[in-house]
């Protein structure tokens, strides 16, 4: 790729995945308090969610899931241009080592998201592993050994 974003697309890129993270958890508060409470309290997540149950603990959202998914979806695709934007931008100095840097990160972060996604397929867990969490683990990976690759290991030979 030889067309890149100009450099300070990366700054850019570092406040919408900033917007990102406190727009996720800001609407996924309801959420935190679910885990929260149902762990203190040694209860399911389904029993706080059902109505016919006399609790003690008598569990208001702040927001609804219909109020709660837009603001969560809006925040994942923010995300995902701030990770890009950050990660296609142009360095200070650019040359053909971190050309060459780019392309080792991008398949080390390949094999990472494919090795994770896997094992949370393999396990079996509860959670929901949808095409956007996996280009958005893809990303947030890509970005840890980008700058793994460029600050401390290129440093270290």
């Amino acid at each position: 790729m030889k067309t890149y974003f100009p450099y300070y697309f990366k700054k850019v890129g570092i406040l919408f995945v900033f917007i990102a993270i406190v727009l996720s958890c800001v609407f996924a508060v309801d959420d935190f308090n679910r885990g929260f409470i149902s762990a203190a309290k040694d209860l399911s997540i389904s029993s706080l969610e059902n109505p016919n149950l006399d609790n003690i603990l008598k569990y208001t959202p702040y927001f609804t899931k219909e109020e709660a998914k837009p603001w969560l979806n809006a925040s994942l695709i923010l995300s995902l241009i701030g990770f890009t934007l950050y990660l296609f931008s142009k360095e200070k100095i650019e040359d053909e080592f971190y050309q060459q840097l780019r392309s080792k990160s991008l398949i080390q972060a390949l094999f990472v998201t494919w090795i994770f996604t896997g094992l949370m397929y393999w396990l079996g867990t509860d959670y929901e592993v949808k095409g956007f969490y996996i280009l958005q683990l893809h990303l947030i990976f890509f970005t840890i050994i980008y700058v793994y690759n460029k600050r401390w290991k290129f440093w270290s030979e």
